[in-house]
């Protein structure tokens, strides 16, 4: 009975401990917003400057076309 009234005080002291928000942990979720921005910065980018390209084919150059 002893052993049990000593394991249930050590494990109610040790709860708390689990409770906490682990920093490392929080750290590395904000690393990985601040990526998954950046990510998202360069493709609207990258999307943008396909939009500005022209899509037509160059016209070939004939120089013979007036001579025809």
């Amino acid at each position: 009975m002893r052993a049990l009234a000593i394991a249930a005080i050590i494990t109610s002291l040790a709860v708390p401990a689990f409770a906490q928000a682990d920093p490392n942990k929080e750290a590395q979720s904000k690393a990985e917003e601040q990526k998954r921005k950046e990510a998202d910065e360069i493709e609207k980018a990258y999307k943008d400057a396909i939009k500005r390209t022209n899509r037509e084919q160059p016209k070939k150059a004939d120089p013979w076309g007036n001579m025809r």
